[in-house]
């Protein structure tokens, strides 16, 4: 990515279309690390692909947002949910849904 000089915006990263324009990784790393984090917890993603746990999360927010750009359609038609077990621990709810 170069680096571009607007005489009216000043400094700015180009555009380019192998990567999404505010991050500094390809399109195709960041498809790898939201494949793995459906594999692994998010620092183990984090130590294979040497980058930063957070940058695990911005990572998978702009990969969704890319995939998904208006999720309330995925649950537009929804009728019931079924839920298989509840548990609690320190505080946090968590349901298992079928």
């Amino acid at each position: 990515m170069n680096r571009v000089q607007c005489p009216v915006h000043g400094i700015h990263t180009e555009q380019v279309p192998w990567a999404h324009h505010h991050s500094g990784f390809t399109r195709e790393f960041e498809h790898q690390v939201a494949y793995l984090a459906l594999h692994l917890n998010r620092t183990e993603v984090s130590k294979l692909m040497r980058i930063n746990w957070r940058t695990v999360g911005a990572i998978l927010s702009r990969t969704k947002d890319r995939l998904e750009p208006d999720s309330s359609i995925r649950f537009k038609d929804l009728k019931r949910i079924g839920i298989d077990e509840t548990s609690y621990r320190k505080g946090h709810k968590y349901i298992t849904v079928s």
